[in-house]
């Protein structure tokens, strides 16, 4: 029996929640109808009009939107295999991972068109389309709102368990980027994984502003739509720009790196009242302060606050320490936490021979 597919979980959503807000982005307001139609026809024009199909790449690289969420979906739904990119990579990182990938298609913002552009100065880009998200004059060679209505709204065929669906490539610290290849059975499983330590509900404002590039956003940019909530995203973590979202949208939850969360803090604008809609907040990423965390749960004793920590190869939750932790305090909260349900995990060494916690 085959169900660890977004489908099953995307488009009943969608149908229930047909009129409540499903993204907020800038002044840009859609419901689940109006999410549901452009990513049906998204996934329609992916093939119809750029020629891509389900085991092909395509690649993003432009700041958190709703549009970047829609190509998520549009993927996770069968239309190809998303490949987002690091905003930070280099002109020769791009153009390896664009080669090693075999993407002929892209999708890209004002902000990183020219960028995207100029990694293949020295050479022919093997790029077949460029796909414009938004309007500036900057090399493209279609439009996404153009390529949207050029779609029709046919729901894909589902696709199968282990087809694959995100292309990631980690960080080139120890030589060339390495492309990790995602399958719909591991992202779903990492959906319940995340699922069976937080809850996901249609109550929930959900703010986006841990890069969608990165594996920490995938439990968000499934979990939010399969429940019926609200995704509101910020292009690049800003501090201020933060704290206007929170207080405007009334958001509940968010992913933060303690960093983010400690500039949010420390921010000459920052006053308790602004973040006093949030009920959970996740960090991850790098070690927590404990000045830090302290701070943050002496000014929201009933604030939710939990620490993720995974790997992109892992798909990618791993551990968690959850709410009840960060009340007990002590020594536990400078682990990475437990194993999330489902997950099992062991310290081997070199020769792959297990070892006990602690060494």
């Amino acid at each position: 029996m085959k169900e660890l597919v977004y489908s099953r979980l995307f488009l009943p959503a969608v149908a229930a929640n047909a009129d409540s807000i499903a993204t907020i982005d800038g002044t840009t307001q859609r419901t689940y109808a109006e999410h549901g139609e452009r990513v049906l026809r998204l996934a329609n024009a992916l093939k119809s009009e750029l020629g891509i199909e389900r085991a092909d790449r395509f690649a993003v690289m432009a700041t958190n939107s709703a549009q970047y969420i829609e190509l998520y979906h549009a993927a996770f739904l069968g239309a190809g295999v998303v490949n987002p990119l690091n905003l930070r990579l280099a002109g020769k990182e791009l153009d390896y991972i664009i080669r090693d990938s075999g993407t002929e298609v892209a999708f890209v913002d004002a902000m990183f068109a020219q960028h995207l552009a100029s990694a293949f100065a020295e050479g022919e880009s093997p790029l077949r389309h460029i796909v414009l998200i938004g309007d500036a004059d900057v090399p493209h060679t279609v439009k996404y709102e153009d390529l949207l209505a050029a779609g029709t709204t046919d729901v894909p065929e589902e696709p199968e368990e282990d087809d694959p669906v995100v292309l990631m490539y980690t960080g080139g610290t120890t030589g060339l980027p390495k492309g990790v290849l995602l399958d719909q059975r591991a992202e779903m499983l990492n959906l319940y994984h995340v699922a069976a330590v937080q809850s996901f509900d249609p109550s929930q404002v959900y703010l986006h502003q841990t890069p969608l590039f990165h594996a920490a956003s995938m439990a968000g940019v499934l979990g939010i739509a399969s429940s019926g909530a609200v995704n509101v995203t910020i292009p690049l973590f800003d501090p201020a720009g933060v704290m206007d979202l929170i207080e405007t949208h009334g958001v509940t939850q968010t992913v933060m790196v303690p960093t983010m969360i400690a500039m949010v803090l420390n921010h000459p604008e920052f006053r308790p009242e602004r973040l006093a809609s949030l009920r959970l907040l996740t960090y991850g990423a790098s070690p927590m302060p404990a000045a830090t965390l302290d701070k943050l749960m002496e000014l929201y004793p009933d604030l939710e606050i939990s620490q993720g920590y995974g790997m992109t190869e892992c798909s990618s939750v791993l551990t968690f320490l959850r709410p009840e932790d960060h009340q007990a305090g002590g020594d536990r909260l400078r682990s990475a936490g437990r194993p999330v349900p489902g997950v099992v995990l062991s310290i081997q060494d070199p020769e792959g021979n297990e070892q006990p916690a602690g060494t």
